[in-house]
């Protein structure tokens, strides 16, 4: 991280939100890496936990109040509530967009980090502590507040900007109705096959260029690599994204015959 300043207080200033319980605060933005360098420090990883629930429930509360004002479109009479609210928060409140959210903040240029690896701070997701930090902070703010939801969701509100989001009608039926490439993969594959396919995608690279992570991966098929098939991105999530994007051409090309990849 380029000038890396651990600061609860800058942190405090960013998201709007002053603690009470310094130390709780501290927890949330401290990474399991920095606490296995400084086991006095306890790490955030407990508050990760809560804070993800509390923000899928307070999601799922924002967008149920929102149904009473979707549910007359036309576009969503052949749908069920629980479709278009399930995919309206897959697509909103995910791994990607917390860390988009705390990177356009910079918001991990002030949590409690390993130096030495420049590895450590990557979650499983390849996205980067952001998200991880977003959520435990959630959580500590509930606990803050003597276990209350209201000030967490207020905070999440205001700080992942919902409201506009929520108020964007247009965009959430895009949201629905959109289809990312898997999806359609997986749609055209059963359609011709009458069978639902397995995805995987094998890691091929997983490196740090300069202080951005890379990673690029393949995609499997029913246990069939294809060939020239690659996506890459900083995190996963981008790379699997173009790598079926570019398996969805592929495929069409040679007529969905997996049979004909030697």
């Amino acid at each position: 991280m380029n000038n890396h300043n651990p600061s609860l207080s800058k942190i405090e200033k960013i998201i709007g939100y002053q603690f009470n319980d310094k130390q709780l605060g501290t927890s949330a933005i401290t990474t399991r890496a920095y606490s296995n360098e400084h086991p006095q420090c306890p790490e955030n990883q407990a508050l990760e936990f809560l804070g993800d629930a509390i923000l899928s429930f307070v999601t799922a509360e924002l967008l149920y109040e929102k149904w009473s004002q979707l549910k007359d479109n036309k576009v969503f009479h052949e749908m069920t509530p629980e479709s278009v609210m399930t995919k309206i928060r897959q697509e909103v409140v995910n791994n990607q967009f917390l860390a988009d959210c705390a990177n356009s903040y910079n918001l991990c240029d002030f949590i409690f980090d390993s130096t030495d690896n420049p590895n450590a701070g990557y979650n499983s997701s390849g996205t980067g502590p952001g998200d991880d930090i977003i959520e435990a902070l959630v959580a500590a703010i509930y606990f803050d507040n003597e276990r209350s939801i209201v000030r967490a969701k207020k905070f999440i509100i205001d700080f992942l900007n919902l409201s506009d989001l929520l108020e964007d009608e247009k965009r959430l039926i895009e949201l629905v109705t959109q289809k990312n490439p898997k999806d359609r993969l997986i749609h055209k594959y059963q359609e011709l096959k009458k069978v639902t396919p397995s995805i995987e995608y094998p890691v091929i690279e997983d490196k740090l260029v300069g202080n951005t992570h890379h990673f690029v991966l393949g995609l499997l098929i029913d246990g069939k690599l294809l060939p020239g098939i690659t996506g890459s991105g900083s995190n996963k999530a981008l790379a699997e994204y173009e790598a079926v994007d570019k398996a969805y051409l592929f495929l069409e090309k040679i007529k969905w015959d997996l049979t004909s990849i030697r």
